[in-house]
């Protein structure tokens, strides 16, 4: 069997968004894979898309 690196095996999938939670104002933090925004403190989830064209 090949080896290869898994580069996902070893980085968090989770990068803090430089956006705030349009319900509480918390720290958004993106899972890119799944395109969605989680917040750190009301754990409220969000569509990527949602909170880009909110903060146009």
């Amino acid at each position: 069997m090949a080896e290869f690196d898994n580069i996902y095996a070893e980085e968090n999938p989770f990068v803090q968004a430089h956006f705030d939670c349009l319900s509480c104002g918390g720290k958004l933090w993106e899972y890119a894979i799944q395109g969605q925004m989680v917040c750190e403190d009301c754990r409220a989830v969000f569509p990527s898309g949602e909170i880009f064209d909110a903060q146009t």
